[in-house]
């Protein structure tokens, strides 16, 4: 029962801590950079800022995650990590059914 207890607090504590973190992070700025460096749209910039903000919560992603997430098409969400992947914010890992995406970048 100690055990089931201190995981709950645990749980609660990686929550809190993820919370305030999201909330003194500049998704504004990392949005700006990722315009600047790679000269892409400011729509789809804020699209990949915002996955790579969930991303950082999670130990890894696949696409289905996304997919499921941000309620977007299997052709636009692979499409999207790998543009992730290569800028350097993600990291792919597996044959293409079971690819798992890691976090490079932390935002926190």
């Amino acid at each position: 029962m100690t055990l089931l207890h201190c995981q709950h607090l645990q749980q609660e504590i990686d929550h809190f801590m993820r919370s305030i973190g999201e909330g003194m992070v500049d998704k504004e700025a990392l949005k700006e950079e990722i315009i600047g460096k790679w000269s892409i749209k400011p729509s789809l910039a804020a699209k990949l800022v915002d996955i790579i903000y969930f991303a950082n919560s999670h130990q890894e992603l696949t696409t289905e995650v996304i997919i499921r997430e941000f309620q977007l098409t299997p052709t636009t969400a692979k499409r999207y990590l790998r543009q992730l992947v290569s800028f350097g914010f993600l990291q792919a890992e597996g044959a293409n059914r079971n690819r798992k995406y890691r976090v490079l970048y932390n935002s926190n």
